[in-house]
């Protein structure tokens, strides 16, 4: 059995393109927050979800659609506790780019304190669109 080096980054499989993972964050959604309900909390999850796609294009939020018709219709049950924010990079470029640089592909979900994230992630990565999700970004001089 061989070990991973502590410098060596967890690589992901998303369609076609390999990526690496850069940063991978989890939260508890709902700490601070003194009383509420369900419907609250989504709605509040999406007003900040769409704060996050806005200031980040290149963000994809897991199960989105399904967050918004569950708000639309009242459900009410909680969303799981934690949010999870991931980062990705390759050295995947899209066609035309001449410039030095990499892609990169933010990815948002939710998910319970039992589910370990990092499985979570490949299972969620592995049926994207890397060329039509990620955005290039240039390296700085």
């Amino acid at each position: 059995m061989t070990q991973a080096r502590i410098h060596e980054l967890r690589g992901y499989e998303v369609g076609p393109v390999r990526a690496e993972l850069r940063a991978l964050t989890v939260r508890d959604d709902r700490e601070g927050m003194l009383e509420g309900t369900p419907y609250l909390h989504r709605r509040m999850s999406l007003l900040r979800i769409g704060k996050a796609m806005a200031a980040d294009p290149h963000l994809y939020v897991h199960g989105l659609d399904a967050l918004r018709a569950d708000a639309e219709s009242r459900l009410d049950e909680w969303l799981p506790r934690e949010t999870v924010h991931a980062r990705l990079t390759s050295w995947w470029l899209p066609e035309g780019i001449t410039e030095q640089g990499r892609t990169k592909l933010s990815v948002m979900w939710f998910q319970t304190a039992a589910e370990d994230p990092f499985a979570r992630l490949a299972a969620i990565v592995r049926p994207l669109d890397w060329a039509s999700l990620a955005g290039f970004v240039p390296f700085e001089d």
